[in-house]
């Protein structure tokens, strides 16, 4: 009963700070690199980041998971990656986030808002239950799978060109063009009188590495070599998308009432991407592989938080959590069939009335195996020591902080391999030089044992019982039910 009017009394403040229902939108640019913006490395031209940044709240301690899909699906369900999946599913995959959980914008719909999603889905696909309008999205206009060309949409045997229950005829241009077109659409459409909830997961700056002229030809031909060139252009696309969608909600008084968050779905791509002076890349649990590029803005920021930083620790999960409160609803998520929310109410860091982490712990991966090189990977964050499990797969070109901050292109050393273990401090040793495994064996003790923990959990449940990349399932005949049926990617089953 106290929990329950403690609860109540939560509601109750935050009703009395926001008259009208907040405003939410929520920018997640895909394989984004953590120095891959202006305001960490001047050879990036990204103003309309650059001035959100800066005159927002800088989250320095962001964390997401090493890839694509399972960050996507922490965010979405509210759950830690191992409780929703650790799995980056290809098209033809007969997989989804888990069904019983219910996702952010189904949430939101509870308290009457308008929810709408443009660009990445990757989410599950085989079902029409998996697509984003049955998932709680009341629109949705992007592509269904996990990457595509950028300039005509195709990916294997289809296009993936997706709007709300159908394909989408508009393939054929540069993706972000058409996502810009849609929020205008979208935006100057909506009534400022409803609470708004817009999911924007942009495909910039994912491979293939493709950019229009209009922005390769802002950076020198001979200023980096020719993939970092046109990744840097790619950022710059991004970034005019983004400027675009706040330019829109200013326009037509949606900013004072809502609040941005932008973030990276996970560190800098290997041999592309820069995450200097963090160590790693996409695909490892090395801080460059989960610290995410991030920072918050909006009308609903507080005024003595903007141009600040926060080194409170934050998991994309969180945001679940943080959005259901401040639209005065309850998080609750629990059920047969799935793990509760893990996620927990993070304004407290972006008010600054509390700049520390409620979390005891976050694993940010527990016991996954993507493949010969990368078995039974995982990785538990406990105050300020990390423990990472399993060898990481570091390339030589990794951008981490051995290359110039400009200039990730050529060969460096590679990192620890984490075989067994590394152990770090990441708050006096951010860079990760340091691997503790052997002079702190209690420290390591205790870490192990909080990892090991997982393992009493149901491993059915856990990832859904699909523990290595090589166990999911795959339909063989995928293809050809889009070759007979449109030439586009589409629900078969």
């Amino acid at each position: 009963m106290a929990l329950y009017f403690y609860f109540l009394l939560t509601l109750l403040a935050i009703a009395s700070a926001f008259s009208t229902k907040p405003n939410f939108v929520f920018v997640l640019v895909d394989d984004w690199g953590y120095a891959d913006v202006s305001f960490r490395n001047p050879a990036i031209h990204s103003p309309n980041f650059e001035k959100l940044a800066k005159e927002g709240l800088i989250l320095d301690r962001h964390y997401v998971f090493k890839y694509c899909s399972p960050s996507r699906a922490s965010f979405l369900t509210g759950r830690w990656p191992h409780h929703a999946h650790q799995w980056n599913p290809p098209e033809d995959a007969l997989v989804g986030a888990n069904l019983k959980m219910t996702m952010i914008p189904a949430k939101l719909k509870l308290a009457r808002y308008k929810t709408h999603m443009i660009g990445k889905w990757h989410e599950g696909l085989y079902k029409e239950a998996y697509l984003p309008i049955n998932r709680g999205f009341d629109t949705m206009s992007g592509f269904l799978g996990g990457g595509e060309n950028h300039m005509n949409q195709q990916v294997g045997c289809a296009t993936d060109f997706w709007k709300n229950d159908g394909p989408d005829s508009r393939n054929g241009s540069y993706d972000a063009y058409t996502y810009r077109d849609d929020l205008t659409d979208i935006i100057t459409n909506h009534n400022p009188s409803d609470p708004f909830f817009l999911y924007l997961p942009l495909h910039n700056v994912h491979t293939p590495l493709q950019a229009p002229d209009e922005w390769l030809n802002i950076y020198p031909a001979n200023s980096t070599c020719q993939n970092r060139r046109i990744y840097q252009a790619m950022v710059s696309v991004a970034d005019n998308v983004t400027g675009h969608l706040v330019k829109l909600l200013q326009d037509n008084g949606m900013w004072d009432n809502t609040l941005l968050v932008i973030s990276a779905d996970n560190g800098g791509a290997p041999c592309g991407g820069s995450n200097y002076p963090l160590k790693g890349s996409k695909g490892t649990f090395y801080e460059g592989g989960v610290r995410s590029l991030a920072f918050v803005n909006g009308g609903l920021l507080p005024t003595n938080r903007k141009g600040k930083s926060t080194q409170g620790f934050i998991h994309i999960a969180d945001w679940y959590t943080t959005f259901c409160q401040l639209a005065g609803i309850d998080h609750d998520d629990s059920g047969s069939g799935k793990f509760p929310v893990d996620g927990m109410n993070v304004w407290p860091i972006i008010n600054g009335e509390n700049e520390k982490t409620l979390h005891e712990q976050i694993p940010l991966g527990y016991d996954f195996d993507y493949g010969n090189l990368r078995p039974n990977q995982g990785a538990l964050i406990v105050g300020n020591n990390k423990l990472i499990v399993g060898p990481q797969d570091t390339k030589s070109c990794d951008s981490i902080m051995y290359s110039p901050l400009d200039y990730p292109c050529t060969d460096g050393p590679k990192g620890d391999d984490c075989d067994p273990y590394c152990l770090y401090d990441i708050v006096q040793d951010p860079n990760e030089r340091h691997n503790l495994a052997k002079e702190q064996p209690d420290v390591l003790k205790d870490l192990l044992a909080r990892y090991n923990k997982y393992s009493e959990e149901p491993r059915d449940l856990q990832d859904q019982g699909y523990h290595s990349i090589e166990a999911l399932p795959t339909d063989s005949d995928a293809c050809r039910y889009m070759r007979e049926n449109g030439g586009y990617w589409r629900p078969w089953k």
